[in-house]
């Protein structure tokens, strides 16, 4: 499973990065794949703390569970942290690194065969 594990609000937690993450994110906040950088380049003060927290309360949500934090904690563990510090760019870099990591190359170029 992809993850990355950040210290967050004087607490390690753990960031998921599959399919079930980006499901969640994309329905709950009814958006497409495609929208999620322009999202991000409009409004990144709303939008990255957003993704933090859809990535890690996935790991609650697949457990049934209901995560002990919401998104404004996470925007609050951010401020305090610093958003142009470590985390938030760990983070976006490992989203980032998931979203084209092992995605199969479509190749066009027809082999020759003889004949």
């Amino acid at each position: 499973m992809k993850q990355i594990e950040l210290e967050l609000g004087g607490e390690k937690r753990t960031f998921y990065f599959g399919l079930g993450f980006l499901g969640n994110l994309l329905e709950k906040e009814n958006i497409s794949i495609g929208e999620i950088d322009q999202k991000i380049i409009d409004n990144p003060f709303k939008w990255m703390p957003l993704i933090m927290y859809y990535s890690c309360a996935w790991g609650y949500t697949r457990k049934n569970e209901h995560p002990p934090f919401n998104v404004v904690n996470i925007i609050d563990w951010v401020d305090e942290a610093g958003i142009d510090g470590t985390i938030v760019i760990d983070f976006f870099n490992a989203f980032r690194q998931s979203l084209v990591k092992d995605v199969p190359q479509t190749n066009d170029k027809k082999k020759a065969t003889k004949k």
